[in-house]
């Protein structure tokens, strides 16, 4: 199939179903992670470059418990709670703490940030995926959720006047 007829199927197939897992449209159609977020439908997705990556996680670190995902062939790892405020040293982007989420993050390989809101599981969800330089996902942070499954409303306005701000309005 050439890479025309690929991508019209691929978006063909987001447009009929906007909730399906990413990870495996990817891996059905033999293209990376970024090539399929870039297939959702165009309301569903914004992207910011990668030089945003300190300034997303510095606002992302007052919004309170957000879901942090890896998402690998081998499991999916969740960490809910807050994301600590972090700094550049030794280049990496250092998260403060030494219990609950850390570690040392190589912001340099963020190539872009997709800001996505879309049905998930019959919810809508609204997700940061920070994109490498290969078109994998480094790691995702969804927006929180109320005892009811509902997203929570002030992330997720903080959410979308972040899109805003490094992506621009939405159309």
């Amino acid at each position: 199939m050439s890479a025309v007829a690929l991508s019209a199927t691929l978006e063909r197939r987001l447009v009929d179903e906007p909730g399906a897992i990413l990870e495996t449209i990817a891996r059905d159609y033999g293209v990376t992670m970024r090539q399929a977020v870039e297939a959702l439908p165009a309301a569903l997705r914004r992207f910011a470059p990668g030089s945003a990556f300190v300034e997303a996680l510095t606002d992302v670190a007052a919004w309170g418990e957000v879901t942090v995902i890896l998402h690998t062939d081998d499991g999916v790892m969740e960490f809910t709670g807050p994301v600590p405020p972090g700094k550049i040293g030794q280049g990496y982007y250092n998260l403060a703490g030494r219990t609950g989420f850390h570690g040392h993050l190589r912001h340099e390989r963020c190539a872009a940030i997709a800001f996505v809101e879309r049905p998930l599981f019959g919810r809508l969800s609204a997700a940061m995926l920070f994109l490498n330089r290969d078109g994998g996902v480094m790691f995702k942070i969804f927006v929180g959720r109320d005892d009811k499954r509902e997203l929570l409303a002030d992330q997720l306005a903080a959410f979308r006047a972040l899109a805003d701000r490094l992506c621009g309005p939405a159309a």
